[in-house]
């Protein structure tokens, strides 16, 4: 059982089950430490069973008042990775964009991005992170979108 109310429900029908088994039990079983007088002994037969069903309350209160651990969060999808590498030599260009060259709305820029990159001689890479926002068709403008 799981739900709050449910929980405080048992705990109210367990007292109240307790309280009643144990005047009936003192009531109808003959205890030497009960009083012989009819008047006295349903006296001391209440309160045997108020005593007995606070204990019980007690201890079932506890546990129906007690703070249910959060549910274990759900692992979240793995996000979108990117992962690039890149060697220009020579006169060789290499442009690498982590998200989108053209974004939408709808795009989202990916969750981690990882590149390497290596230049020699008169090569360049030019790697960008997140999305790229170009000017015109195969335009170079670099700035990415925060």
């Amino acid at each position: 059982m799981s739900s709050r109310p449910m929980r405080w429900t048992v705990a109210v029908v367990a007292a109240a089950v307790t309280f009643w088994v144990c005047l009936w039990a003192a009531r109808a079983m003959s205890w030497g430490w009960l009083p012989k007088g009819e008047e006295t002994r349903f006296a001391v037969a209440i309160a045997f069973a108020t005593v007995a069903a606070t204990v019980v309350a007690a201890g079932i209160g506890w546990w129906a008042g007690r703070e249910q651990p959060p549910a274990p969060a759900l692992t979240p999808a793995p996000g979108r990775t990117v992962t690039q590498r890149a060697t220009a030599t020579g006169d060789g260009q290499v442009i690498q964009v982590g998200g989108s060259r053209t974004p939408t709305p709808a795009s989202a820029a990916p969750d981690r991005v990882e590149q390497q990159a290596e230049a020699s001689d008169r090569g360049s890479v030019t790697q960008v992170g997140g999305d790229q926002h170009v000017n015109g068709a195969g335009a170079d403008d670099q700035s990415t979108r925060p």
